[in-house]
């Protein structure tokens, strides 16, 4: 999974969460259960039909005055571009006219901008007269501190730690990486965090942390001894997770295509059984009751 498609899966996924933690008073005004995500394509050029591509666009109400509808959009920037702001101001011009709606836009960025978290702007002017000014939240992770938010009560601000600004010395960046998987094996274990989320955050702890390979493997040698079980435990967790979805999915589909091949095609009471079921066994005993059923009617019937 790339930089890019994986930021978009996380923040989606904790979408309030990013609210709360990056800009609380804009989510004090909205209903955050209202969120609805919408068709993330805009276009830059109608006539040559130049596809542009927004990273989140967001829908939600809000709270305050009459309710309404506005959009949040979020934007991921891995490196910093001279056009950045412009294209900010783009996005926002194309969604504001689309959606006929207010439109909040925000900047989620890699690099180190002017502040960890502040507006800013871009401005186009002529003749020597400013004739536009347009403002965005941009939130510089590498300008954050990585231990406060460790440490917070947001688990978003846990996994997003490791691409912060890092503590200085070996055993200050080994205690960061430590505390943000212990809260999130913690969170998952209480219950607060499913695993599919718990997975994604500690795919950016992992992949983002500043270890070589030589020094995760002496760490891992180094708990062992000590009796601490962190770092085996987040790895078969989440590596079993990815492996147990991917054999999910195989299973599922090879029950599809064996319904396609004795029936021509699947029933959808049968693609909800698909879908629902969520262990190897579950899925093992609906393969094995397509291929011995002989109608239709029994399929739906039985098993």
């Amino acid at each position: 999974m790339g930089h890019d498609q994986l930021f978009k899966q996380v923040i989606e996924s904790f979408f309030a969460d990013f609210l709360r933690l990056f800009a609380p008073d804009t989510a004090a005004r909205l209903d955050l259960s209202t969120v609805t995500f919408l068709n993330m394509e805009v276009f830059t050029d109608i006539p040559q039909g130049e596809r542009c591509v927004a990273d989140i666009v967001a829908e939600v109400r809000t709270l305050e005055g009459d309710p309404e509808l506005i959009i949040v959009h979020v934007e991921i920037q891995r490196e910093r571009e001279p056009d950045f702001g412009y294209r900010m101001w783009q996005y926002y011009s194309l969604l504001r006219q689309r959606e006929d709606k207010p439109v909040m836009p925000i900047a989620l960025v890699f690099y180190p901008g002017r502040e960890g978290i502040a507006y800013e702007d871009y401005e186009e002017t002529l003749f020597g007269h400013t004739i536009l000014t347009f403002h965005y939240l941009q939130i510089s992770l590498p300008l954050l501190q990585a231990e406060d938010y460790a440490r917070g009560q947001n688990l978003l601000g846990v996994g997003l730690a490791s691409v912060m600004w890092l503590p200085r010395g070996r055993a200050a960046r080994i205690t960061l990486y430590l505390t943000c998987l212990r809260r999130l094996l913690d969170a998952q274990r209480a219950g607060d965090l499913d695993a599919a989320r718990a997975f994604l955050l500690g795919n950016v702890v992992e992949t983002y942390n500043s270890f070589s390979d030589e020094e995760r493997d002496a760490l891992r040698v180094q708990l062992e001894q000590e009796g601490d079980t962190t770092m085996e435990a987040t790895e078969l967790t989440w590596a079993d997770r990815i492996t147990l979805r991917t054999a999910l999915q195989t299973m599922r589909k090879d029950i599809r295509q064996l319904m396609q091949i004795r029936f021509g095609r699947v029933l959808p009471e049968m693609e909800a059984r698909i879908n629902s079921a969520e262990s190897e066994e579950e899925l093992e005993a609906l393969f094995k009751h397509a291929a011995m059923t002989q109608t239709e009617d029994d399929l739906v019937r039985e098993g």
